[in-house]
């Protein structure tokens, strides 16, 4: 797998280049975040893809649904082999979460990725 690399502000890179590209395991973790940060419904092409995340910004979310819809979209990324580890940690009262997960990739590397979540309503 060959991925452009993103900047901090999630935009392709270029000018450097094979070196703006990821290649293995760098490559996959992009992928797994670029998956958490995309919100269901939000591209016209495919409507299915990504996180409903709104439906989880609410008083009492569905933390069990949220960690199904979480681990079908990282396995939908190519490459990851397992899930290792997965953690919700939320506060009820700002409606802000955290999800970190460990996985396996077929590199037979294991990496982790954060995402965080804040209802800013």
């Amino acid at each position: 797998m060959k991925v452009r690399q993103l900047d901090d502000d999630h935009d392709w890179m270029f000018g450097r280049g094979y070196a703006d590209y990821l290649n293995s395991s760098q490559a996959i973790t992009q992928c797994i975040k670029t998956k958490l940060q995309a919100l269901k419904s939000d591209w016209f092409m495919n409507r299915n893809d990504g996180i409903a995340w709104f439906d989880y910004l609410t008083k009492n979310p569905n933390t069990k649904q949220l960690e199904i819809d979480v681990r079908t979209e990282i396995y939908k990324v190519e490459g990851v082999v397992s899930i290792d580890e997965f953690d919700i940690l939320l506060d009820p009262e700002t409606r802000q979460f955290q999800i970190h997960i460990t996985y396996t990739d077929k590199f037979n590397n294991t990496n982790g990725a954060s995402f965080n979540v804040t209802n800013n309503r």
